[in-house]
């Protein structure tokens, strides 16, 4: 009789304190290294830090921090993991959503999770706003907006300065994300373990590109990216098969295609 023996998963480096010391040991160890890219911007690690901070400030002063549900567009662009880590770095909940949604179906959203704060992209803000009376909705915030939009814009939130909190001295088993499929929410120590995990099953490293042509940004892979050091290049086009001529033009090595349920981490090289 042959056994075979399965691979067990390594015990994992998962380091402590809220999800958002992710970005915080990043720019720790990769200060310099582009975090994110698109055609016309690069972020790095140090910068998205630095701009995490800026705006959980603006969010504390506008909404405080007593782990209110904030509903947050997933778009996928440089705007999204800014937004997403300064909800928790604030001391709220993040509940990311489809930008594209019907307006019903974020109206019923909003009811499930009970967000009274919301941080939408433009063109959704645009789709939902005629539902949103009808909502426990108390305040707005514009994802990618410039300062003197209306309504108030996270551009215009950053501008008061860094929110001085240290990840590592926060209760990890506090909630810090609401998923859909996940009604209870997710732990800041969740997050954290999932996004080791899916550094570890896509073998990404600090030398690794990823290619992200997805739909919507899911926290998972943006977390994976920053555990990492991997750099995130933002691709907003539906057509797969142009997504992965760019992953070539950019020598990815990793490229994440389809929608965000079905996402595939491909190898963009072979």
């Amino acid at each position: 009789m042959t056994v075979t023996t399965l691979p067990t998963m390594p015990r994992l480096d998962i380091p402590v304190g809220s999800v958002d010391v992710l970005p915080r040991l990043a720019a720790a160890n990769w200060p310099a290294k582009a975090a994110l890219r698109t055609g016309t911007r690069t972020v790095t690690f140090a910068e998205l830090d630095r701009d995490i901070s800026r705006l959980a400030f603006g969010l504390r002063q506008l909404i405080g921090g007593d782990g209110l549900t904030v509903a947050l567009s997933a778009t996928l662009g440089v705007d999204f993991p800014r937004a997403f880590y300064a909800i928790v770095r604030s001391g709220n909940v993040s509940a990311p959503v489809n930008p594209r949604m019907p307006a019903d179906a974020f109206a019923e959203l909003l009811a499930v999770t009970k967000a009274r704060v919301a941080i939408l992209d433009r063109a959704m803000y645009d789709r939902v706003r005629p539902v949103l009376a009808a909502t426990p909705l108390e305040q707005v915030v514009l994802l990618d907006a410039p300062v003197g939009s209306s309504p108030v814009t996270c551009a215009e939130l950053s501008t008061g300065g860094g929110l001085l909190v240290e990840p590592r001295d926060r209760d990890e088993n506090e909630p810090a994300a609401r998923l859909v499929g996940h009604g209870q929410g997710l732990s800041h120590h969740e997050l954290k373990a999932a996004a080791a995990k899916g550094a570890f099953s896509s073998g990404l490293n600090a030398q690794a590109v990823v290619l992200n042509a997805l739909a919507a940004y899911h926290p998972t892979h943006l977390g994976a990216a920053l555990h990492s050091g991997a750099t995130q290049v933002l691709w907003r086009s539906p057509d797969q098969a142009a997504a992965a001529r760019e992953a070539l033009r950019v020598s990815a090595t990793h490229l994440l295609a389809g929608s965000v349920r079905n996402a595939e981490v491909l190898a963009a090289a072979s």
